[in-house]
């Protein structure tokens, strides 16, 4: 702990005036310094009868203390914002605007804010509480200048956030874009954009019966809720690994179908009426063992299809992919 200098020095002149330790304690808790500040600061001077008081070395904690709160902050932001994506996620599955369309692909990009909630929620809730248990037992700890620093940074960019979040409804209102989705989502940012205000500014006490909810709760149970959702919509490891083979086999339904279209060996004019893809394959070590999967067929003399099955249609992004129930085909001209 830093000691304020005006303080080690009203020490310093009282043990020399001859007031006792005990005394001067007595008048400092008066002026309002917690007990851990007089503590420091007494241990701070050696004072013998009839010598001045001699200052004793300090060890200064603030590298700690700045590690331990700008983790904390870092933490918390990234709480904040995946959860705040899920959320989101969860507005637009259940309120679509009129002729939105959704992919599956969409979804399945939010395992990012599901990964960032999974490995940075439980470090929040760890630093959360262990400060809230020193908190408790030293209230100097709420005067740091790294945690009001990064407080006040916070509360400045949740001020910010929920003022533009005013503004913007006022001005969709007024240009007649109000729908009921626009309205859920600003009132998630304005609660978050709360959560965020009340964890910074709250006394950071433990509660009791009567004390409300403490804002780092409301912020680790909303995670949770979105993270639940989020599982439900987009699936665990198992549908994961199920998506990574569908992306295998569309990556070799892609290489193999350039690969046919340009392979030397056949007649690009005149396509035979079958084919093993993988004969006309110019890097088999490219390919993966669902390759042998994949079927031709001849659709015209100079054109062509290879298609496979698949196992989750739902994840397939058909951009160039013709998908018909579970089997995914490219088709191809040669000519």
């Amino acid at each position: 702990m830093q000691i304020p200098s005006d303080l080690s020095h009203y020490i310093r002149d009282a043990l020399q005036s001859g007031q006792s330790q005990g005394d001067i304690a007595n008048i400092l808790r008066a002026a309002d310094w917690t007990d851990t500040e007089i503590d420091a600061a007494l241990a701070g001077w050696l004072s013998l009868d009839g010598a001045d008081a001699v200052p004793r070395p300090m060890r200064s904690t603030a590298a700690r203390d700045a590690l331990f709160y700008s983790l904390l902050f870092v933490v918390f932001g990234m709480v904040v914002g995946s959860t705040l994506t899920l959320l989101f996620a969860q507005v637009n599955i259940l309120l679509p605007e009129p002729g939105e369309s959704s992919t599956y692909g969409q979804l399945s990009g939010l395992r990012w804010s599901m990964a960032a909630l999974i490995v940075f929620a439980p470090v929040f809730w760890t630093l959360d509480r262990k400060d809230r248990k020193a908190t408790a037992t030293d209230r100097a700890r709420t005067h740091g200048t790294v945690r009001r620093w990064l407080s006040a940074l916070a509360m400045l960019v949740a001020t910010i956030t929920l003022l533009g979040d005013a503004l913007y409804l006022i001005y969709s209102w007024l240009d007649g874009q109000i729908t009921l989705r626009f309205l859920i989502k600003s009132a998630t940012v304005a609660l978050i954009a709360g959560v965020v205000l009340a964890y910074f500014g709250e006394t950071r006490k433990m509660p009791t019966g009567k004390v409300p909810l403490p804002a780092g709760w409301v912020l680790i149970g909303l995670a949770v809720l979105s993270l639940v959702l989020a599982f439900l919509r987009v699936g665990g490891p198992a549908q994961g690994q199920l998506e990574q083979r569908d992306r295998w086999r569309l990556s070799d339904l892609r290489t193999l179908t350039n690969d046919v279209a340009q392979c030397p060996d056949i007649d690009r004019a005149a396509l035979p009426v079958t084919l093993d893809p993988m004969t006309c394959a110019r890097n088999p070590a490219r390919l993966t063992g669902f390759a042998s999967e994949i079927a031709y067929e001849k659709t015209a003399a100079s054109a062509f299809s290879l298609c496979v099955q698949i196992e989750y249609p739902a994840a397939v992004d058909g951009y160039d992919v013709r998908l018909e129930a579970n089997t995914a085909c490219i088709d191809r001209r040669t000519d």
